[in-house]
């Protein structure tokens, strides 16, 4: 239960993105840049609360999160690139911008819950 509020702070952050257009502003195609938000939070969240309720430490966590998004940003910029070189021919390219927007976004949720989970006060359990 302690997890709770990180991952509602987590959650709300993620929500707020689509709204005020940051995946457009980083590069996702306007068509799903949405979809790939509420695809990827869901996935991120649980998997920050697996990892956390495993006992995996804050650090280590954040660190793996971090990586999960920087390499997703990557390949989501990669397949960006070489999709629109390729005048929306390459479906890999294509692939790689839409799936690496998600795992973008699932390692931005899971990120920014364990930093919410090492921010915010923890209750006294009784």
């Amino acid at each position: 239960m302690k997890h709770i509020p990180a991952l509602i702070a987590a959650a709300l952050s993620m929500g707020l993105a689509p709204l005020i257009g940051l995946p457009q502003f980083l590069g996702a195609h306007p068509w799903w840049a949405a979809q790939v938000v509420w695809i990827g939070t869901p996935a991120g969240l649980l998997l920050a609360l697996l990892t956390a309720r495993a006992g995996v430490a804050a650090r280590v966590r954040i660190a793996l999160f971090a990586l999960i998004a920087l390499a997703s940003f990557a390949a989501a910029s990669w397949g960006k690139g070489e999709f629109a070189a390729s005048f929306a021919e390459d479906a890999l390219a294509g692939q790689f911008w839409f799936f690496g927007w998600i795992g973008t976004t699932t390692g931005t949720a899971a990120l920014l819950a364990a930093l919410f989970s090492c921010a915010l006060p923890q209750r006294a359990q009784s």
